[in-house]
């Protein structure tokens, strides 16, 4: 089974707590028991999100504007105040950040800069999902446009969808030792977002790097995890995390190999902690031939990535990614984007890495 077909085709966009997220976590078990694989989930409970689109005009013209999940109503008008700036999560450049304020001088909207990919992509904000204010998301494009003053019309809204399921999806290779490695990927996608590159890649990486180690003796468990919930604040690697520290399970975790985003971009990323597990990295990508085919970027495992929750809690762990790409989170992340050459050299890495820690390579 080719995971990137049959997820972001077969299945097609899949936002956490979804009747698609529940396919396309069927969809990864069948390829994991196709490679003879006995397959368990981690439930958990789940406050799903269903947004609307969002209408935007800016001086009476209209704007394309991405929804911020679990962003609360908002149906009116007002002028735009920018009230700060982010730092971007990818270069040197800042985020600026705008609020709608009514006649009455109070905020009761914001517009935030989408932070990665040419257009107005659904993402979170920085708020947890309770407090999270009514917000839309503009492009770096139009967000250079907005000046203090400018009139403005704004609806955003969705429904709050309590009593839904998710799924971490596990599956064991086992070994003589229960201490584990993990292969680990995000299946979920975003509002509208089929989610070839974003994260179907990745799941078909940890599917081929158990393919790999199949049938071999292993001297400690490898665990493929396909995680749910990625694309709201990391929510499946969270709970797997959490759970692992209340059943007294952290200390068998002796790393962990995250893949995202691995079939286009345009520089490889090996985001890794600590220092001496990122160095290790790199010079496996040396020793693949990767720095001569890809310009470079590293740095720590945290963030926006699933391998954040282990490396905040002192677990040996490294993200792979090709990134950035212009389709991130729009509808046009589509199969036909995928490099095979940069699926194959992530893989490539991400095998040499779960090898290395096999052969007993303390990080």
């Amino acid at each position: 089974m080719n995971l990137i077909e049959a997820l972001s085709s077969g299945v097609g966009p899949r936002p956490a707590g979804s009747d698609e997220a529940a396919r396309a976590a069927d969809t990864v078990t069948d390829a994991f028991r196709e490679l003879g694989l006995a397959v368990r989930f981690q439930e958990f409970d789940l406050l799903g999100y269903d947004a609307d689109e969002p209408e935007l005009e800016v001086e009476g013209e209209r704007w394309d504007a991405g929804p911020c999940t679990y962003a609360h109503a908002f149906d009116g008008e007002g002028t735009v105040k920018r009230i700060g700036e982010s730092a971007a999560p990818v270069g040197e450049g800042k985020l600026p950040n705008f609020a709608v304020v009514d006649a009455g001088g109070r905020e009761v909207a914001r517009l935030l800069t989408s932070p990665f990919s040419t257009g107005a992509i659904p993402f979170m904000s920085a708020h947890v999902h309770i407090t999270t204010p009514p917000t839309a998301l503009v492009s770096r494009t139009e967000s250079a446009r907005l000046t203090d003053g400018m009139r403005v019309r704004l609806k955003v809204g969705g429904r709050f969808l309590p009593g839904r399921r998710e799924r971490n999806v596990i599956a064991e290779l086992p070994a003589r030792s229960d201490e584990r490695v993990l292969v680990a990927a995000h299946y979920d996608s975003v509002w509208r977002g089929p989610g070839a590159i974003d994260n179907a890649s990745g799941v078909e990486g940890v599917r081929r790097i158990g393919e790999a180690l199949v049938g071999r003796d292993l001297p400690r468990t490898v665990q493929l995890v396909a995680f749910a919930a990625e694309e709201i604040k990391l929510t499946g690697s969270r709970w797997y995390v959490d759970e692992a520290k209340l059943r007294g399970e952290l200390a068998q975790i002796s790393s962990v190999v995250n893949l995202d985003c691995i079939a286009r971009g345009e520089k490889l990323n090996v985001l890794a902690s600590p220092e001496l597990l990122l160095g290790r990295a790199v010079e496996a990508a040396r020793g693949l031939g990767l720095l001569d085919r890809y310009e470079l970027e590293t740095g720590p495992a945290t963030g926006g990535v699933d391998s954040h929750w282990f490396a905040e809690n002192g677990v040996p762990a490294v993200t792979i990614l090709h990134f950035p790409y212009d389709q991130y989170h729009l509808t046009s992340d589509l199969p036909d984007l995928v490099d095979e050459q940069q699926l194959d050299d992530a893989v490539a890495l991400g095998l040499a890495l779960v090898e290395a820690q096999l052969a007993d390579v303390r990080a």
